[in-house]
């Protein structure tokens, strides 16, 4: 056999970037799996050892058999050994064999005080004082001979307790279960920090919802915290989730903003504060529901599930919020039907909530149906826009009634609808949309203007209230 030199020395090549392919990595954690068996079992059998020395039995080493203890008289047993082996061994083993002290005492051949022999000692009866010599030097020899042999099975407890226990006082199996816990959680990081996008084909069915966008794709996410950390890099979600973040954060500030103002500026300032506090509510709760849906969907298909939810279930909140105001306003000196209008509203409302928990609505051959059901909610407001324009006039309700303003909102609510629903532009360019400008990112454009739109024609209709007073005189009121 060639010995190797120095010069067969190779360096390993470096680890490339992590192909972040599911499969891989569940297969990667399967085998870490199945080593730390293979460990946990050999581990096991060298417990079933110990647990059997301890008991007093032998364990062979080549067969594994086990032999129990022979007493003291008979004739030795060595495992593994031949026959032949064994008669040689007791051929030349003494029957009575004498301590040291024994032989120092016992005389030569020659000499003439020589011991009684211990059929002679027991005629005695203990009388002569040779046998009672003679027995208490065995006493001594076999008390010394108990002494140490307690003390050699004490130093073997102590050596097979301390490798039992192990590290921090655990047993060899608890060690290998937290080794498997703390290596599965290292793979877990490493896959966290290197994972790379991938393409459709090669992504979970549960995680395939456009087939427009080929590339740019997230994988399965081990963790939240790797769903959390994604924010921050660059996939088909970037944009979805930034958009609605960062509308979430607009709204909330300008909410706060809004019902810390001075008492001063509304007509009725608790019920003013409530109306306008229920559109930032809903808009709050839209945007939030979806940018956390957009973030953590990747997770596994459990979850979602039920974030989709959310996120639908905030889009009829966001409707429903955004009628409160601008009912109140309109009808305000006709509560009977402003009240009407609300429960009408609240009822659809919750219908789409309720149709929208189903595990069906989420698939993405419900697209349309999912676009439908929002628009159809969002176009129930066509009813009071037409009793508002009848009894008002066109006029009136185009300038002081912030009609136009109502009209934008809803053009910018169904373009992203019908953007989202047909999925354009990547339908026409498939591959060249997948990280920015796709319909879902456009959607998610169209609804934090459209709602920012709403408050604007809203704060008009309170300015308008604030200036005209609390009364409901015939010229100039609503």
């Amino acid at each position: 056999m060639r010995l190797a030199s120095p010069t067969d020395y190779r360096p390993p090549k470096p680890l490339g970037p992590v192909w972040c392919n599911s499969n891989q990595f569940m297969f990667g954690v399967q085998r870490l799996q199945q080593t730390f068996a293979t460990f946990c079992k050999v581990l096991s059998v060298r417990v079933i050892k110990t647990s059997a020395r301890t008991s007093g039995l032998v364990l062979s080493n080549n067969t594994h058999s086990v032999s129990c203890p022979v007493p003291s008289d008979s004739a030795p047993v060595f495992s593994g050994g031949t026959s032949n082996l064994a008669e040689h061994a007791a051929a030349n083993t003494p029957t009575n064999p004498m301590s040291p002290r024994e032989k120092a005492d016992t005389p030569t051949s020659g000499s003439s005080n020589s011991h009684l022999t211990t059929t002679e000692c027991a005629s005695h009866n203990g009388s002569d004082p040779e046998c009672d010599e003679e027995r208490r030097i065995k006493e001594e020899d076999e008390r010394g001979r108990e002494e140490e042999e307690e003390y050699e099975e004490e130093k073997e407890e102590e050596e097979e307790k301390s490798c039992d226990e192990g590290f921090m006082g655990m047993t060899p199996l608890l060690q290998a279960h937290h080794a498997m816990e703390r290596m599965e959680e290292f793979v877990h990081k490493v896959w966290e920090g290197r994972w790379r996008v991938i393409p459709h084909d090669v992504l979970p069915d549960w995680l395939k919802d456009n087939d427009y966008l080929l590339h740019g794709h997230r994988p399965p996410m081990p963790s939240f915290r790797a769903c959390f950390k994604s924010i921050f890099r660059i996939h088909t979600e970037t944009g979805n989730i930034w958009t609605h973040l960062l509308g979430c954060l607009f709204f909330l500030c300008l909410g706060l903003m809004y019902m810390f103002r001075p008492n001063m500026s509304f007509v009725a300032p608790v019920q003013e504060k409530v109306v306008i506090g229920m559109f930032f509510l809903g808009a709050i709760l839209c945007l939030s529901f979806s940018w956390l849906f957009h973030t953590v969907y990747c997770h596994s298909e459990g979850v979602s599930k039920v974030f989709s939810k959310l996120d639908y279930s905030g889009i009829a909140f966001l409707i429903m919020g955004s009628f409160v105001p601008w009912l109140y306003y309109s009808f305000y000196c006709s509560p009977q039907p402003c009240f009407i209008y609300l429960i009408v509203v609240c009822i659809l409302g919750l219908a789409a909530i309720t149709v929208s928990q189903c595990d069906f609505f989420a698939t993405p051959q419900y697209r349309g149906v999912r676009a439908g059901v929002f628009v159809g909610l969002g176009l129930s407001g066509v009813v009071p826009t037409l009793h508002f324009v009848i009894s008002e006039g066109l006029i009136r309700a185009t300038t002081i009634g912030q009609m136009g303003w109502l009209f934008l909102m809803a053009t910018l609510y169904i373009t992203g609808a019908c953007l989202y629903a047909a999925r354009i532009p990547e339908r026409f360019f498939p591959g060249k949309c997948d990280i920015w400008f796709h319909s879902h990112q456009l959607f998610h454009i169209l609804v934090v203007a459209g709602a920012f739109v709403h408050f604007h024609g809203v704060s008009n209709l309170q300015e308008f209230r604030y200036t005209a007073g609390g009364g409901c005189a015939e010229e100039g009121a609503l």
